[in-house]
This record gives C-alpha cells, sequence and structure tokens, in this order.
C-alpha cells in the first residue's frame, strides 16, 4: 500500500472531523444532538457497515476467524499489564492508575477503528475489526467495570454486550463461515447505509473534541508522553510479536492499527458514570484523537510498506 495514499485518507478523515468540530463551535451539533448521533451510528449504520463487509468479502476458513478470537484475548490480556506499565513509568498518581490502565485498554475501535481500517484495507477488512470488537465488548464491561467502578469483585453483566453491533459481528460470522451467498438486495442496501458511518463518526468525534476547552490540554506533559507510548510504541511492540504468528497482511494490519488507535469516547462516559477524572479522560482522547492522524500513517509506512 501506498504512504500517499494513506497519508491522503488521514487527511480526509482529518477534515470531517473538523467538519464536525465547526457544526458544534456554530450550533448545528450539540451534546443532546451528539447522544443521537451516537445512537444512530452505533445501532443502525455501524451493523450495517458489519454486514457489508461480509457482502463483499470471500468467504473464509474457520482458522481465521478462531485465530482472530484467540489473538484478540490475547491482546486483552496483555494489554492490562501494559497499563499498569505505563503508570509506573510516567509517574501517575495512584488515584489515576486506574483511568490510565483503562484508556490503554479500551481504545477508539468503534467510531473511529472501523473508518480508519476501512479506509486503509478496504471493506473486507472490517470483518475482522468486527471480531476483534466483539471481544472488546465482552473486556470492557467486565474488567472495565471492575477497573473504574473499584468494585473487590469483577463482574460481568451479559445484557450490557448483547447490541446490534455484537449480533451483527455473529451474523457476519456465520454467513463468512456457512459461505452463504446474501441476497444482492440486503447487501446493497446495508452497504449503502454503512457507507454513512465514516462521515457520521468522523463529525461526531469533531464535535465532541469540540466540547473540551483547548487550555486545559496544552498544559499536561504527561499525555503527550502517554501517547507517544501508546500509539507509537505499544503498536510496533505487538507488531513485532505478532508478525511471527499472524502470516495475512491484513489479518496483521487490522490488529496493530486497532492497538494503536486513540483512547475510545467511552472512557468518558465511564468516568462520568463512576465518578472518575472526568477532564483528565476528555484531555486523553482530544490529544490522542489528534496525534492519531499523524501517527497511524507513521505505522503503516513503517510496518506495513
Amino acid at each position: 500500500m501506498h504512504i500517499q495514499v494513506i497519508v491522503n485518507q488521514m487527511i480526509i478523515l482529518f477534515l470531517v472531523i473538523i467538519v464536525g468540530y465547526i457544526a458544534n463551535k456554530v450550533g448545528i451539533l450539540d451534546k443532546s444532538q451528539n447522544q443521537k448521533l451516537s445512537s444512530l451510528i452505533l445501532n443502525i449504520t455501524c451493523p450495517a457497515l458489519i454486514l457489508s463487509s461480509v457482502f463483499e468479502t470471500k468467504s473464509g476458513d474457520f482458522k481465521t476467524v478462531i485465530q482472530i478470537f484467540i489473538i484478540s484475548i490475547a491482546i486483552y490480556i496483555v494489554l492490562p499489564f501494559m497499563g499498569i506499565l505505563f503508570g509506573k513509568i510516567l509517574k501517575v498518581p495512584k488515584e489515576d492508575r486506574n483511568l490510565y490502565q483503562f484508556m490503554t485498554i479500551f481504545s477508539n475501535i468503534g467510531f473511529m477503528g472501523y473508518p480508519v481500517i476501512q479506509s486503509i484495507f478496504g471493506t473486507q477488512a472490517l470483518f475482522f475489526a468486527a471480531i476483534c470488537n466483539m471481544i472488546f465488548n465482552i473486556f470492557c464491561y467486565s474488567y472495565g467495570i471492575y477497573l473504574m467502578s473499584g468494585c473487590d469483585k469483577l463482574s460481568f453483566d451479559f445484557k450490557k454486550i448483547i447490541n446490534p453491533g455484537i449480533i451483527f459481528s455473529l451474523i457476519a460470522v456465520i454467513i463468512y463461515l456457512t459461505k452463504w451467498q446474501m441476497p444482492q438486495i440486503i447487501g446493497e442496501t446495508s452497504s449503502l447505509i454503512g457507507a454513512t458511518t465514516t462521515p457520521l463518526a468522523m463529525m461526531l468525534i469533531g464535535s465532541s473534541l469540540a466540547d473540551i476547552p483547548p487550555k486545559e490540554v496544552i498544559n499536561d506533559v504527561r499525555i503527550y508522553l502517554y501517547t507517544i507510548i501508546k500509539q507509537i510504541v505499544m503498536p510496533i511492540l505487538f507488531w513485532w510479536v505478532l508478525k511471527f504468528i499472524v502470516f495475512d497482511k491484513v489479518v496483521l494490519g487490522v490488529l496493530v492499527i486497532l492497538v494503536a488507535m486513540p483512547v475510545g469516547s467511552i472512557t468518558v462516559m465511564f468516568c462520568n458514570q463512576y465518578k472518575g477524572n472526568v477532564d483528565l479522560a476528555s484531555k486523553s482522547i482530544f490529544i490522542t484523537t489528534l496525534a492519531s492522524v499523524f501517527t497511524i500513517p507513521t505505522l503503516v509506512y513503517l510496518l506495513f510498506t
């Protein structure tokens, strides 16, 4: 893949983020509309995008799906330890260590991961990203809650992980494995609806960033160091290990780029619910999202060209 194409795609995504930012500042979008837009993406356009990915993907074998499942689980087992290590390296205050660990584990796979993966590797790669996202949800609504709530026991709320994204991911896996030929009218309809995910998600990110005062971001040196470690050093480490296990370049690329995603917007939601450091979470999202415009093309150039 040509690096210029990747850079151009990231610039396009960044420009759409700016459009969302401006839309918020001029009053077209606000927090209430952001919530509705988020619901639209999560419950309708993103599931349609996942379904369309398997419509355009050649049927594969069971081994590929199992490999991605196992490696995804392994990644989410390793990430908590990396989060703890980063906290010690950066000398994070004790009260914020769990938050840093959460930010390290749960990146922005949904709103930004899917559009970026689609831009870099094509629509077919979204199927692999959807498998990773299933594991993400399982860990997020079990270990993530344990981490942010400060509970002594690790609990698991099965109801919270059942959502349209998970359901359509499972449907996509079934279609992929059974080699069932989806009716063209359903495939094209899902492709049409799914195609709106990228612009809507990028504008939502821009609108959300507009609510964060820039002055609060500038003076936090630790977040800048954290961004370099999380979005460059950590993905390179994962790539170095995974290249000996994963021989499909697209699968390897999806796994590494998803690890390199910025801090997920779900971090703020969890901070609000469990009385965490909302300001720190917001600043981290702001900086890591803007940095990803530069870090992701750099990673693709270094690792996949």
